[in-house]
């Protein structure tokens, strides 16, 4: 039975296709996709960042009503997913000498995540903080309450990004007339609903593999270590084979079906050929080096970011974790394995908990392509659907002047009531505008407010998700040694 009063709309910005998710959480922890649309999106975002809000816009406005329609329902808001190049992670250290000998509490606490979200990023904006632990002494503490000290350490993984990321897609939905709900970071929710909490607490890295870029996300004792978008995908390497004189269809159809991470040529023997378009054709070994060269750029790319953050396999023991679109491709495993040095693999073509599509909509998920957009769903808590008050019609100014052509004196007095309208009208503009900018400011300052709130609020979820202590071998690997010798 679904929970028709509580449906969650959800909407995943791709770099190749919009789309739109409405469903309800069951009693047995699964999800029942009720409604889905799907927009292509190339031509409006790209690395997923929004570059046309005007496409966008008419994207969101025809994603909802397709949407509305198969509910039978109007869409009062929805939760967006917040990705693209541009979102990596800062770390960030506030510590806070105490008078003397004191037990820790939530005020003291908080104050060290005020001064985190006062340090400014440079000109990024910090989307979501992820507390790593607490020094209290020589100890590291998840929960620090009650513990007596006469210092604190708070440590801090800053979630950061150019505000033009966030405030584009506002634009956009509130051009579209659509209110958001939240908006979760898409790579957390992602995590949330791709690994175990096992992987989590092992240390793993996981690697979203899309069209436009590739998410690094590193987790070691359940909490979130690095995060950062890599601006390379698999379009890049339909791009490649473009170069073969190819369009871009029959590129993306070659990248399909003969495309390899890792070819295994003999090249003493001779090799086939690999028909193209227009009675052409290419030697399999000129396009597998195509196909080779770029997946390995992305792979060296994300071996790359697991060195920064001072991670070794060892202390990753769940490995590396894969999924999205481009995870399908033939021998990706074995590329990994020679550019990573990592030995263990898990590729990830849907998420844990049971999800039931709608009739005829089986296959459309079949590949993982629906994975980010249900774990933006299950992230929602509050219903998207509900009536909304129609606005009365507006009355024109000549909807009871029946006889306006028989009556010159009325024609008249309806052109002057027309001028004096138009100047009404601009000098109301003006004054929306005004207001406009003076709620924009507002709403600036509330913005803040609220995510002060939000993450002094998460703290105390934090607390209660993690109970075991952090151990020294849990410590910033940077840091490891200087804490030794202390």
């Amino acid at each position: 039975m679904t929970t028709d009063d509580n449906i969650i709309v959800a909407i995943e910005l791709g770099s190749s296709k919009v789309t739109g998710i409405a469903g309800c959480k069951q009693p047995d922890g699964g999800i029942q996709i009720l409604a889905l649309a799907q927009e292509p999106s190339a031509t409006f975002i790209r690395k997923g960042l929004v570059y046309n809000l005007d496409k966008t816009r008419q994207c969101l406005a025809n994603i909802r009503e397709k949407l509305s329609k198969a509910l039978n329902k109007p869409i009062r808001q929805v939760y967006v997913g917040i990705a693209g190049q541009g979102i990596t992670t800062a770390r960030n250290t506030v510590l806070r000498q105490l008078e003397s000998q004191t037990s820790i509490t939530h005020e003291i606490v908080d104050s060290l995540l005020d001064n985190n979200l006062n340090t400014h990023p440079g000109e990024r904006e910090v989307l979501d903080v992820i507390p790593q632990e607490y020094k209290v002494g020589t100890q590291l503490q998840v929960d620090p309450i009650g513990v007596l000290t006469d210092s604190i350490e708070g440590r801090f993984l800053n979630i950061t990004a150019s505000p033009s990321l966030r405030e584009n897609i506002d634009k956009c939905f509130a051009q579209a007339g659509i209110e958001i709900a939240d908006r979760p970071i898409s790579a957390l929710a992602l995590a949330a609903c791709m690994l175990s909490e096992t992987e989590r607490r092992s240390g793993c890295v996981l690697v979203d593999m899309g069209a436009d870029t590739t998410t690094v996300s590193i987790y070691k004792s359940n909490i979130l270590r690095q995060l950062s978008v890599i601006p390379l995908g698999g379009n890049n390497v339909t791009k490649d084979i473009m170069s073969l004189q190819v369009e871009q269809e029959e590129a993306e159809q070659l990248k399909r079906t003969y495309g390899t991470a890792y070819a295994e040529v003999d090249e003493d023997k001779a090799t086939g050929t690999i028909s193209l378009s227009e009675n052409r054709s290419v030697d399999e070994i000129t396009f597998y080096e195509i196909v080779e060269a770029r997946l390995e750029e992305i792979i060296v790319n994300v071996a790359n970011q697991i060195k920064m953050s001072g991670y070794t396999k060892e202390q990753l023991l769940a490995g590396i974790i894969i999924t999205g679109g481009v995870a399908a491709t033939k021998n990706l495993e074995r590329a990994f394995r020679e550019h990573t040095g990592f030995d263990k693999f898990r590729f990830a073509k849907s998420v844990s908990m049971t999800v039931r599509l709608p009739q005829g909509f089986e296959n459309v998920g079949k590949y993982g392509n629906l994975n980010t957009a249900i774990a933006l769903l299950d992230k929602g808590e509050e219903n998207c659907c509900g009536e909304i008050a129609e606005s009365k019609p507006a009355t024109t100014l000549f909807s009871n002047d029946e006889h306006a052509g028989n009556h010159n004196s009325e024609a008249e007095r309806a052109r002057k009531a027309a001028e004096e309208a138009e100047a009404k009208a601009r000098e109301e503009q003006e004054r929306l505008e005004a207001e406009e900018r003076e709620r924009e400011a507002e709403e600036k300052k509330r913005r803040k407010e609220e995510k002060r709130a939000r993450m002094k609020a998460k703290f105390g979820r934090f607390w209660q998700r993690l109970s075991s202590v952090v151990s020294e071998e849990d410590e910033f690997p940077d840091e490891k040694e200087t804490d030794k010798k202390k």
